[in-house]
């Protein structure tokens, strides 16, 4: 039988995934960011594909990712395939072409994204049209995303993606974000009991160490420890193939430390100590009454905004952004800025425009330079965050490809997936959010398997105060969130 070649040759350890992944219906690729397993699970599909094993593919990602597929769709796979191949994408509110539905023409690629699965019942209909063959392989990458048994997205999987499909592939570079309790659903979408236990709560009490808390007048079970993680390694390790991320040159971490406005550091110090404090210039009230509110107040002042009593959000003055432009003006190549908050790339985007941006800079009659706001889309800096889904597509691009766009200011959540920023060399935190998946994701954005390059790493930090404690977290490769458990709260408020 002929032999499937990818358009592109693959790399030594991609060719052993794919024998590792021969003949197993089940399969996760626990590959790192930047190590090509994309490149892999379309190979994968390709040689089944053409051994007529399977007909489909349908891909289930995150909507900062599923985009990127169609690109490269058309990179890897073989040219015949392609040629004979229908790609289509579940846009919202955008209809199909019915015939992409006709499944009795050749082979067929479908993209959607998981938020679309979890909430609208037109994109299910759509998706359970296309696997109605039941020839089909279902690859989820970014696997985390069906991790919470509780979600809709992870009920859906199990329920409905696993029996209508004859191969199942995850992809993940950090199956195990939070805790190793992470990995039972994922590995339960490949094959019902593939990890040898007869149900969740079995795997719990297997792994987890639980103790009791008082929560709201009732005691309820917390997990506090792990326990026999090698031996779920050992259960994992047949159906998975691991590589980990190795950059060429060793990347560098530095901190750069901001002082405190007067402003900030009384309302800081006033939230920390009272849970509630009075805004100078404008008289409103800022209060917390829960400990993760507090945490999260504390946080936003630090970045020079927070919420009042009554819902909108107040600025504060703040030194970090001024760091952040002395920090870029010693700088010559491409940056990557992250940010915790949509409001605070906002305020970084406009920065750097007024800084870098000739446009924003004009002379009046009198010779007398002035500065006038900036436009977004914007010639200097790219913004990928929530509040630009329409444009952050061609604001990507232009990251990548034009010497004059120099910064892309993003959000985690929103650009901390599936994207590659490798023409930058210096990434900076503006603010970390607390969540461990967050940062290593965010952080592989800007390498690659060929980088030639030094990447810096810097963190705006202001001493002394809840960035330091979740930047030596996150460092440790703890998640504050999940390790925050009865009095332990103490130890990062206090």
């Amino acid at each position: 039988m002929k032999e499937y070649e990818p358009k592109l040759a693959l790399r030594d350890y991609q060719i052993e995934a794919l024998e590792r992944m021969s003949g197993r219906p089940a399969f996760a690729l626990l590959m790192a960011m930047r190590t090509g397993k994309t490149a892999v699970l379309l190979a994968d599909y390709g040689r089944l594909e053409l051994a007529g094993e399977v007909r489909d593919l349908l891909v289930v990602a995150p909507k900062g990712v599923y985009r990127t597929w169609e690109g490269e769709i058309e990179k890897h796979l073989s040219a015949d395939l392609f040629s004979r191949l229908r790609v289509a994408r579940w846009v919202s509110g955008k209809k199909i072409d019915p015939e992409f539905f006709d499944d009795s023409i050749g082979p067929r690629i479908f993209l959607v994204n998981v938020e679309a699965i979890s909430a609208g019942k037109k994109a299910r209909d759509a998706v359970e049209r296309f696997l109605a063959t039941g020839e089909a392989m279902i690859a989820i990458d970014e696997s985390t995303i069906i991790k919470n048994r509780e979600a809709a997205r992870t009920k859906y999987a199990l329920r409905s993606l696993t029996p209508r499909s004859k191969v199942r592939r995850i992809l993940s570079g950090l199956p195990t974000p939070r805790s190793p309790l992470d990995i039972y659903h994922q590995f339960e979408f490949l094959r019902p009991g593939l990890l040898g236990y007869a149900s969740w709560w079995e795997f719990r009490f297997r792994h987890a160490i639980l103790k009791k808390f008082l929560i709201g007048g009732r005691y309820i079970d917390l997990v506090v420890g792990y326990r026999d993680v090698e031996g779920l390694q050992r259960r994992i390790e047949p159906h998975s193939f691991r590589v980990e991320f190795r950059p060429n040159i060793p990347s560098t971490y530095s901190i750069r430390e901001v002082e405190l406005t007067e402003e900030q550091a009384r309302v800081y110090r006033e939230l920390k100590e009272f849970a509630t404090t009075t805004l100078a210039e404008s008289g409103e009230n800022v209060t917390a009454t829960m400990v993760v509110t507090q945490m999260l107040r504390m946080h936003q002042v630090l970045c020079g905004h927070v919420p009042v009593e009554e819902g909108e959000v107040r600025e504060i003055a703040e030194n970090k952004t001024s760091e952040l432009l002395e920090l870029l003006d010693d700088y010559a190549g491409k940056a990557v800025i992250w940010a915790s908050y949509d409001a605070d790339v906002r305020k970084i985007a406009e920065a750097i425009a007024a800084e870098y941006d000739p446009k924003t800079k004009i002379v009046d009659s009198f010779g007398r330079e002035r500065k006038v706001p900036p436009v977004f889309p914007n010639d200097v800096v790219a913004r990928f965050w929530g509040g630009n889904a329409s444009t952050r597509e061609e604001e990507e691009r232009r990251f990548k490809t034009d010497p004059r766009c120099r910064f892309m200011v993003a959000t985690a959540a929103a650009g901390g997936w599936g994207r590659t920023w490798d023409v930058a060399d210096l990434v900076v935190y503006y603010s970390s959010t607390n969540n461990l998946e967050h940062r290593e994701q965010s952080e592989q954005r800007v390498q690659g398997v060929d980088k030639k390059k030094q990447v810096d790493y810097v963190d705006l930090i202001a001493i002394g105060t809840i960035e330091e404690k979740i930047l030596a977290a996150l460092r440790k490769k703890m998640d504050l969130a999940a390790t925050i458990t009865g009095d332990d709260w103490k130890a990062w408020i206090v």
